[in-house]
């Protein structure tokens, strides 16, 4: 008889269900707040938590690009089926509608330092950082995790820096 050590240890593969669960609670996400972004039901998100029913193909890409890996990554070493796996897309998008509109916001606070930073056009530049204040406030009014939260914290003091250097170079 093999020592105890020697013996090799087959690790049954995780449940996809107590691997969704376990990457919404790091993410600090409710089953609620889940199920908002997925677009089905809380009943429905806790079903595939417990394992009672199975995630389809949209939800597991949903999924994937919700927790930043691959679809593959997301269900790899998990009891999701392989012939299903296997459909699913090696890419997804992996940002939030936030994420997308602060890269935007960069690339024209960018664009202001270009034309002379706030001293520039100051009345184009007022009107952009207003427009921009605006967008980030319907922000605000989401159900935003943490992450985003502080992304939008972040934007909307550099929307405020930009007015107060504004206001400095007119002075």
């Amino acid at each position: 008889m093999q020592p105890e050590s020697s013996k090799s240890k087959i690790s049954a593969p995780e449940a996809i269900g107590k691997r969704i669960a376990r990457l919404r609670s790091e993410h600090g996400w409710t089953q609620q707040a889940l199920a908002v972004r997925l677009a089905i039901s809380r009943v429905a998100v806790s079903h595939i938590e417990m394992d009672l029913s199975l995630p389809s193909e949209r939800t597991v890409i949903l999924l994937a690009g919700m927790f930043k890996v691959s679809p593959h990554t997301l269900v790899a070493g998990t009891t999701y089926p392989q012939a299903k796996a296997e459909r699913l897309p090696a890419v997804v998008c992996c940002y939030t509608g936030l994420e997308l509109e602060i890269a935007l916001l960069q690339n024209d606070l960018s664009w202001i330092e270009t034309i002379g930073g706030p001293a520039g056009n100051s009345t184009r530049i007022a009107q952009l950082a207003e427009k921009w204040r605006l967008r980030l406030a319907e922000y605000s009014l989401d159900d935003l995790d943490e992450n985003d939260r502080k992304l939008l914290a972040e934007a909307q003091q550099q929307l405020a820096g930009l007015q107060t250097a504004r206001d400095t170079t007119q002075r």
